[in-house]
């Protein structure tokens, strides 16, 4: 009977800290110190899923980050350094990932090889959808984009492939909701169209 509940209480020991692994896996992103999950973590928490399935992109959002990324860098040059990828960006009380972001190159140049996550504020930040296990996609939206802002973004632009809109904040300025095939304003006066981006291989 004392062996049993030794057992018993091993595999629950065991349950518990393969739980806990998994947890700190699907960590999307951690806000106000409290963690925040990837859609559809609840799945593999119950063994439906491989975490791996709910944590990668949508070919249209990987395309859509390679192809921001590679615009955005081959129009500013030098003087910017452009970074892609759910880079992680350290906020009060937490980390945001940010699928694209832009640097100056001089606030960033004496970090180009660290293996952390950054500190310094990109000037911009470009998310496409959310990929967070969240109540309401909008209050995410709002509380991510207020985050980065107060934390020196100067402009935060969302792409929503879904109801195809853009949303962009700027640092002092209100929010703007623009149509798919509207110009978006990013940084330096540049303006993308997603149409003409998303129409060549």
């Amino acid at each position: 009977m004392g062996v049993a509940l030794v057992e018993r209480s091993e595999v629950a020991k065991g349950k518990d800290e393969r739980r806990e692994r998994l947890l700190r896996l699907l960590t999307y992103e951690v806000v106000d110190g409290r963690p925040i999950y990837y859609r559809g973590y609840r799945d593999v928490l119950e063994g439906k899923k491989q975490p791996e399935e709910v944590m990668g992109a949508s070919f249209l959002h990987a395309r859509l980050v390679a192809k921001i990324t590679a615009w955005l860098d081959r129009m500013l040059g030098d003087r910017y350094v452009v970074s892609s990828g759910e880079l992680g960006y350290f906020v009060e009380k937490g980390w945001r990932n940010l699928d694209v972001a832009v640097f100056r190159y001089e606030d960033v140049k004496d970090k180009l090889e660290s293996e952390n996550y950054i500190d310094v504020p990109p000037v911009l930040v470009v998310e496409i959808n959310v990929r967070a296990e969240v109540e309401s996609e909008m209050e995410y939206v709002l509380k991510k984009s207020g985050d980065l802002l107060k934390s020196g973004v100067e402009r935060v632009v969302w792409i929503f492939t879904g109801p195809r809109k853009v949303m962009v904040f700027e640092r002092g300025k209100g929010g703007l909701i623009l149509d798919w095939e509207d110009e978006i304003p990013l940084v330096e006066g540049l303006g993308l169209r997603l149409p003409d981006l998303l129409k060549r291989p």
